[in-house]
């Protein structure tokens, strides 16, 4: 099963990773430029179709596709 979620607050991350660490769980961090990150994020208030409207950056994008590629090709590894 995985879980993908989005942190925008390096604070939140600081206090996620150590208990992640502890309880075992295995993870994976896709780099982001924060310049992306702060362009996507929508007002206070805003519904998430607003937030989520339009296209993703480049350098997001193909962040997205080498991970998908990467993920597909643990797949189809011979064990």
């Amino acid at each position: 099963m995985q879980i993908v979620l989005e942190i925008n607050h390096e604070q939140d991350l600081k206090i996620l990773l150590p208990l992640l660490e502890r309880l075992k769980i295995a993870y994976k961090q896709i780099p982001a430029l924060k310049n992306d990150i702060a362009n996507n994020s929508a007002p206070i208030g805003s519904s998430p179709s607003d937030k989520y409207a339009g296209k993703l950056s480049v350098n997001v994008g193909e962040a997205i596709q080498q991970h998908i590629a990467q993920s597909r090709d643990e797949w189809e590894r011979n064990i």
